[in-house]
């Protein structure tokens, strides 16, 4: 073999080696660079499922916070009459008693108890018909209103002018635990009581039915 061959011979070898060296490098290196970064390999594109189902999450406790800020409760303003001894003619404050509708539309009792807690007095039961209104009274309670004649002045006018404001009624007939026509020293609940037209005051017709004492 000639020099010239051999050297032709010398220099393919090399050249191959060198092709194979270059590619090892490149192989490594592509290696190395997937240990650098393996958090590559687990990013979650933005339109997954994953991010979509936070999404839905969100929307979902979105919707439900806003049904629950819907369901308001229904309230009415209902008015206490109150009067004391020092002026039992004139009312002395008109408070504001906010009462849930629908205990007043399904609990009227409950709702005018709600109402005067803060008297003393509570009664027994309410009978709305069309725009009169019968209560009645428990016995130890009606005894509060024979307590001098300011007090039954007092008591009167307090439950007289509440019960007479309250939405579209316009008289009212006192019973004490269940017996109608009573009278007393210092009150009268044999009659009716009438809201005035101005509503500052009412009127009390005395009834042609025996009166009953209290018991």
């Amino acid at each position: 073999m000639t020099n010239n061959r051999k050297m032709k011979v010398l220099a393919s070898v090399m050249l191959c080696f060198i092709i194979v060296l270059v590619t090892m490098l490149i192989y490594a290196k592509s290696i190395y660079d997937k240990n650098e970064n393996p958090a590559d390999s687990t990013i979650i594109p933005e339109n997954s499922s994953a991010s979509q189902s936070v999404e839905s999450t969100a929307t979902d406790t979105s919707t439900q916070s806003a049904s629950s800020s819907s369901e308001v409760t229904e309230t009415i303003d209902l008015k206490l009459y109150y009067f004391d001894a020092d002026d039992y003619d004139n009312v002395k404050e008109i408070r504001t008693v906010t009462i849930d509708k629908k205990l007043y539309q399904d609990d009227i009792t409950a709702a005018i108890n709600k109402v005067l807690s803060s008297t003393g007095l509570n009664i027994n039961k309410a009978v709305i018909k069309g725009n009169s209104v019968t209560i009645d009274l428990p016995r130890e309670v009606a005894l509060k209103f024979n307590m001098g004649s300011s007090g039954g002045v007092t008591y009167t006018n307090i439950l007289a002018m509440t019960i007479l404001n309250l939405p579209n009624i316009e008289k009212m007939e006192v019973t004490v635990d269940g017996v109608a026509g009573i009278l007393a020293d210092h009150f009268s609940f044999n009659g009716t009581f009438t809201k005035s037209e101005d509503g500052k005051k009412y009127t009390f017709t005395e009834s042609d039915n025996e009166s009953k004492g209290l018991y």
